[in-house]
């Protein structure tokens, strides 16, 4: 093959390429094919108006001319001829099966020359045929075109059965869009946009040049980036890409591991492939068709790892609650508000934009200031769609006056509100033994009988937190196939821990319960589950509640790493009392009553409601008296298969003595 010594330094014009793919098609039909067809003309007339009217549409006169400046010095097809240090026949052949996909002239005369076969993409023969005729000098052959560079590196395709001069050269059309650089983005692939660098945290933003320079040397060929939903792991790709002097482009990995050459594509079209695969835990993902000069970015999560070499890893950090309260400032310009939302929630830079907009539109929409209680439902919008799939929001806002609970239990409620409102600041000054296992997470178990007002108590918690709070949906988690459980659970916990939200995990015995000693198949799988989720929540850095019947029937491992425990016990006589007062509010029969049911009534807080909710059913509208509550305290016994109290028959009276 023939390689040029110098290097020309003009600009190179891919349409002179072009007329001269179609100047020499047009020589090569007169050789081959009688004159008695139009499309040799219309050759002709596509070269004259490529090459402008002021030149010669001549094969061998432009063949003389492109050779004595080759090979050409700008523009991207020029850096794939100079790269691969192509001669003007392979560029020809380049040429040719780019614009058989363009070109609807150049296919009609394709299948011609291959008549009577009506394929319109060229055969190793037609092509072996061409540079024949055209470039005597250069010898491409059907056994050397395999082995040519191009094809070694998918840029080409050699496809098809039977004899080798019948199989066909591919060429992808996205691919010559690129080289002619007319693709703004591959098929199925999206252009990240740039955004506010200033929403990464500072840790990372700051780590930005050593990275970008470690890829640009190739000294590594991968970055992974490991991070929750939402935390700026495409921000910081289309930042890293802004340094690298390209764009970021993410790819579906079915698009990375089913298209011939778009790797090759990216290096050409200044694309940075961000690619992001779904991996549980345990998976490990290997990914193929990694260049050396073409940067790749694989976004994680929590789970697996990626097996490859030359790999460096970088885990997205929160910022701290000082950036925080910057960014909230700058969305909000309110210093009150942006201090208390940066110590309430721990956020990435994204969300807070996302939120801190949400609110501001919820804000307008009342014509009020944005408060507290519109980043509140701004925050409970956040990620709902992905959390609902697995958990469902409980959207009640429960305050004091909503909740009657004893004194340890209340005690227990403000240590668990404080400890929250210090989940970064807790560990500051401490000895460095306790510093390897801080955590931001919080894990508590109400334990209790059914009504006793546990999840009352999580609805109450996250009221005061100021947190969404979502109650996790065991139907939607578990899953009879093998590992899809561990998936589930683990998204879903990334997914809490992207939006900072609590999560209530009610009932928990089926998840947390006792392990078996694993006897059988499915007890080992059942062990294998409460294993990854010890070690999950372990780590969780967001606020986890569980709730129980019994405490003996949670794994000990588990309650060795909980935070707290609060045991939420019958409701004596001074909180029933308050209760049946709370419950039945302006339309009550008066304190005398109260203190009857108080004193024989003793339900707990769920069967009370279930009482007061008949009562008012049966008094419609009006006052509810004890005649109502009587025939409500009726059923609720009844339901529960039990006697009601003989003195609790002086409900039957009360109503004629003034109450």
């Amino acid at each position: 093959m023939h390689h040029a010594k110098t290097r020309a330094t003009h600009t190179f014009r891919w349409q002179s390429i072009a007329a001269l793919l179609r100047l020499g098609l047009h020589h090569f039909w007169h050789q081959a094919l009688p004159s008695d067809s139009s499309l040799p003309e219309m050759l002709l007339e596509e070269a004259r108006t490529l090459l402008g009217a002021e030149s010669t549409a001549d094969w061998k006169s432009l063949q003389r001319q492109v050779e004595q400046q080759w090979p050409p010095g700008s523009g991207t097809l020029a850096r794939l001829i100079n790269d691969y240090d192509l001669s003007l026949a392979e560029t020809f052949l380049v040429t040719l099966l780019g614009e058989v996909e363009r070109s609807h002239l150049i296919s009609l005369v394709v299948r011609e020359l291959q008549a009577p076969s009506t394929q319109a993409r060229p055969t190793v023969h037609l092509c072996t045929a061409l540079m024949d005729e055209l470039f005597a000098g250069d010898e491409i052959t059907a056994l050397n075109l395999a082995d040519s560079a191009l094809v070694q590196a998918k840029i080409i395709r050699i496809d098809g059965d039977g004899p080798q001069p019948l199989h066909r050269l591919l060429l992808s059309a996205e691919f010559w869009s690129v080289l002619l650089e007319r693709a703004t983005v591959w098929p199925q692939c999206s252009l990240i946009p740039n955004g506010n660098s200033q929403l990464l945290p500072a840790a990372v933003h700051d780590q930005l040049p050593a990275m970008a320079d470690l890829l640009a040397a190739g000294t590594a060929r991968s970055l992974i980036l490991r991070g929750q939903p939402n935390s700026g792991r495409q921000l910081l790709a289309s930042e890293l890409a802004r340094q690298l002097g390209c764009r970021a482009l993410s790819v579906p990995i079915e698009v990375w591991k089913n298209s011939p050459g778009f790797t090759q594509a990216c290096r050409y079209a200044g694309w940075l492939p961000v690619l992001q695969p779904r991996l549980g835990p345990g998976e490990i993902w290997r990914p193929e068709g990694l260049l050396e000069k073409v940067p790749v970015l694989i976004l994680l999560g929590t789970d697996g790892a990626v097996e490859s070499r030359n790999l460096i890893e970088l885990t997205m950090s929160l910022p701290t609650e000082s950036q925080r309260r910057t960014i909230w400032q700058a969305a909000l310009n309110n210093p009150a508000l942006a201090t208390q939302c940066a110590a309430n929630a721990m956020l990435s830079g994204p969300s807070i934009a996302t939120i801190a907009a949400s609110a501001t539109l919820l804000a307008q929409r009342e014509q009020q200031p944005v408060t507290m209680h519109h980043i509140t439902l701004a925050r409970r919008q956040l990620g709902a769609e992905r959390l609902r799939l697995l958990a469902q929001p409980v959207e009640r806002e429960v305050d004091g006056n909503a909740i009657v609970l004893t004194p340890l239990v209340n005690e227990e409620m403000e240590r668990i509100i404080s400890r929250a409102s210090q989940r970064e600041s807790l560990w500051q000054g401490l000895g460095t033994t306790l510093q390897q296992t801080a955590t931001s997470g919080i894990r508590a178990l109400f334990i209790g009988e059914s009504g006793t007002g546990k999840t009352l108590a999580a609805s109450y918690l996250a009221t005061r937190i100021g947190a969404p709070l979502y109650r996790v949906d065991l139907s939607a988690v578990m899953n009879k196939y093998i590992g899809e459980s561990e998936k589930n659970l683990s998204a879903l916990l990334d997914m809490a821990a992207a939006s900072d939200v609590i999560l209530l995990f009610d009932e928990a015995d089926s998840l947390f319960g006792k392990r078996s000693e694993g006897k059988e198949t499915g007890e080992r799988f059942a062990n294998m589950l409460t294993h990854f989720l010890l070690t999950r929540i372990e780590n969780h850095p967001g606020i986890v509640i569980l709730t129980s019947n019994n405490r003996e029937r949670i794994d000990s491992a588990f309650t060795r790493r909980l935070d707290l425990i609060v045991d939420f016990p019958m409701p004596s006589f001074d909180e029933r009392l308050k209760l049946w007062s709370s419950h039945l509010g302006e339309r009550g029969p008066g304190e005398k009553v109260y203190r009857l049911l108080a004193s024989y009534c003793d339900f707990s807080g769920g069967q009370l409601r279930n009482v007061v909710v008949t009562a008012a059913a049966e008094a419609g509208n009006g006052i509810i008296s004890s005649r109502h509550l009587l025939a409500g305290v009726q059923a609720e016994y009844r339901k529960l298969g039990r006697d009601m109290p003989a003195m609790l028959n002086q409900l039957k009276n009360l109503d004629n003595q003034g109450n």
